[in-house]
């Protein structure tokens, strides 16, 4: 039996990779630190979960490394990590070494994610290998083309939330106030034109050697809040071309794991290189994505990408979606309010089963209470 250690459970996508892995043969190992999450995080009451870790201390220490790679020697036969928070991410990245002498996984050395991390390189690279971007500006030969998003170039390492990572423009005043705002976390934020539209992903595990393994595409119906946020509602689509393209990006950037790459149109915007907040759509859809990656990471070659889910398969993260629906009914918006209300009869809620209740009920306690710190 493949042993699973699954990390960061306080974030509400683990359990979208805890349910299908176990219910694919494995043994999972949740594991979550104290200092993140000081309560009993909700996975943690999954029946899918075989063992529960907590280890001492915070992600950001200096000893995170030593007690992962000490957890994992523990295991009996060689365990298979599965990061999810941004910040293991990228301390496996960074002693991929030690990791790859006692587990197998699926992460880029820290150049690539890096990169992958940097709107700016990844338009660049898109720019190169003729994928289209969105316009950006150099606003030291004046003011741009209206309107337009600004951006810090990593929002993510600046511990920003979703809705903290841009500031719109339609004028020239807005234009001033939004960008000293960006720029007190950038010096140097993206200005690019405005895209307007459903944003779409395309999501690929992408192997040692960079070939796709897993593809999985989706389009966003609603967002939290409606200015732009995460997504609150969703459904799963596939489009041969935006898949071409985010390969191709990919590969560009020698890209090794999991990565969301994100479209409006045909443009790339930018590239989450990890576990995205939609993840749970991949369950709903009964797509073989979180075991895809299991697969590769222990070595096992894709002739193809595997792309076998359901299309037009819609999922909705409850409270989330409820905020959204409220606020396109304040912001008099009846018919977009109207559609959420059926969304409650044709999407599925993202973590409710009736197989294994528990962790729902305890996410919607913990985030009720001001306490669930996932995402």
């Amino acid at each position: 039996m493949q042993t699973v250690l699954v990390t960061d459970v306080r974030y509400r996508t683990a359990l979208a990779v805890i349910r299908p892995l176990a219910k694919a043969g494995c043994r999972v190992v949740a594991v979550q630190t104290r200092h993140e999450s000081p309560q009993y995080p909700a996975a943690f009451s999954s029946r899918y979960v075989s063992q529960r870790v907590l280890l001492d201390g915070s992600v950001k220490d200096e000893d995170y490394v030593r007690r992962l790679l000490e957890l994992c020697k523990a295991q009996e036969g060689r365990p298979v990590l599965f990061p999810i928070g941004a910040d293991t991410l990228a301390a496996v990245s960074r002693h991929l070494k030690e990791f790859q002498a006692v587990c197998d996984c699926l992460v880029s050395p820290p150049e690539v994610l890096d990169a992958a991390n940097d709107k700016r390189t990844v338009a660049l690279t898109a720019r190169q290998i003729g994928v289209p971007v969105p316009e950006e500006y150099d606003i030291s030969a004046g003011l741009p083309a209206f309107p337009v998003i600004i951006k810090p170039r990593c929002g993510e390492k600046l511990g920003l939330h979703a809705e903290q990572r841009y500031q719109k423009a339609s004028n020239a005043d807005e234009f001033r106030a939004a960008y000293e705002k960006m720029a007190a976390y950038d010096p140097d934020p993206v200005i690019q034109e405005l895209i307007t539209g459903d944003g779409q992903g395309v999501c690929l595990v992408m192997d040692s050697e960079s070939r796709p393994v897993s593809v999985f595409c989706h389009r966003r119906i609603r967002e939290y809040p409606i200015s732009g946020g995460p997504s609150a509602c969703c459904v799963s689509i596939y489009d041969e071309a935006l898949v071409n393209a985010a390969i191709r990006l990919l590969q560009a950037l020698h890209f090794v794991g999991i990565a969301m790459v994100e479209f409006k149109g045909d443009r790339v915007l930018e590239i989450n290189p990890r576990i995205w907040g939609s993840f749970p759509l991949t369950d709903v859809c009964g797509s073989n994505f979180a075991m895809d990656y299991v697969r590769a990471a222990t070595g096992e070659v894709f002739p193809s990408p595997d792309n076998s889910y359901r299309r037009g398969r819609r999922m909705r993260f409850l409270l989330n979606d409820t905020l959204a629906c409220l606020s396109y009914l304040r912001h008099g918006k009846p018919a977009a309010f109207f559609g959420g209300i059926a969304d409650i009869f044709r999407a599925r809620e993202a973590l409710f089963r009736f197989t294994d209740q528990k962790p729902f009920w305890r996410y919607l306690y913990l985030t009720l209470r001001g306490r669930g710190n996932g995402q």
